[in-house]
């Protein structure tokens, strides 16, 4: 019951990663156009920096690259050298925002924001650069807070995993404290003047 649950849960509501990948792609949309425009049909991709995520990242613009009829190679031939495309990740996170509740009283809800800025870069055969690329892709929703966990994956993979808003557990109780001794002060102000 409880697997069904989670799965139920999963199929509705996506996971931090399809989060983090639309972002991705969002921030690849420009790509193949642009390599496209310089005649760059077949490239190599590197993935450069220290994200833990690069595999991921990889693996995302391999897809994008060939879905948009581009070939991507892994080896150099020293008699016909092909272009390198090098893509660093300036930033790919999920992180949470504000949390909130859609009536005075129900499930806590936070906002999700994943973000992804890379910085590509095209080189020819002989390592000279031929552009720069610098794009961002962002998407935003808001889940319960109670499906975080189940929503952030592998905890190895930090940067699907922001660091939640603080657990304010006041946060029915706090508005009706602060209406009743706003009442209490109105009813003491008015009783006095009475007498």
């Amino acid at each position: 019951m409880h697997t069904i649950l989670i799965a139920g849960i999963l199929a509705v509501v996506p996971t931090n990663m399809e989060m983090a990948e639309d972002a991705l792609v969002m921030a690849l949309e420009e790509l193949p156009a642009q390599l496209a425009a310089l005649g760059a049909s077949e490239v190599n991709v590197e993935v450069s920096g220290e994200h833990t995520g690069n595999w991921f990242i990889k693996q995302t613009v391999l897809s994008v690259l060939h879905e948009s009829g581009i070939t991507v190679t892994d080896w150099t031939d020293p008699e016909d050298p092909s272009m390198v495309l090098r893509i660093r990740p300036m930033e790919l996170s999920v992180d949470y925002g504000g949390v909130s509740r859609p009536w005075i009283v129900g499930n806590k809800r936070v906002e999700r924001i994943a973000k992804c800025e890379l910085m590509s870069t095209l080189l020819d055969g002989d390592g000279e650069i031929l552009f720069n690329l610098r794009t961002s892709g962002l998407r935003q929703d808001v889940v319960s807070w109670s499906e975080t966990e189940l929503l952030e994956g592998s905890t190895e993979w930090e940067w699907l995993s922001g660091e939640l808003p603080q657990n304010s557990g006041g946060g029915i109780l706090e508005p009706i404290v602060v209406t009743g001794v706003v009442a209490s002060l109105v009813y003491l102000f008015y009783s006095s003047r009475a007498e």
